[in-house]
């Protein structure tokens, strides 16, 4: 098995975190969320290991997937669409039964 390695240099690195920053997915959302800066870095990454190199390229892609992180973004909680792909689960089906 061959694996590709690519090495981003310090100052794609500190444009990458620059373009992350700009976006709002900074340190305080690092600690509120981890889960969604994480998502963020990985997609700015992979976008640029895939040849998208500038800051403003980066940027529209980011936005367009993510859109701008702020407090008034809240992560998704809600279970639905677990529940449309396994259905629900016997104690939803028993009360949804009872309601009726």
């Amino acid at each position: 098995m061959s694996s590709t390695v690519c090495c981003v240099s310090p100052s794609d690195r500190e444009m990458i975190l620059s373009v992350l920053d700009d976006a709002g997915y900074d340190a305080s959302v690092l600690v509120e969320d981890p889960r969604f800066f994480n998502t963020a870095a990985l997609l700015v990454t992979k976008l640029f290991l895939a040849g998208v190199d500038s800051r403003s390229g980066l940027a529209a892609k980011l936005e367009y997937q993510l859109g701008k992180a702020g407090r008034h973004r809240q992560p998704g909680t809600s279970t639905l669409p677990r529940y449309a792909i396994q259905g629900l689960p016997l104690e939803l089906q028993s009360q949804l039964r009872e309601q009726q």
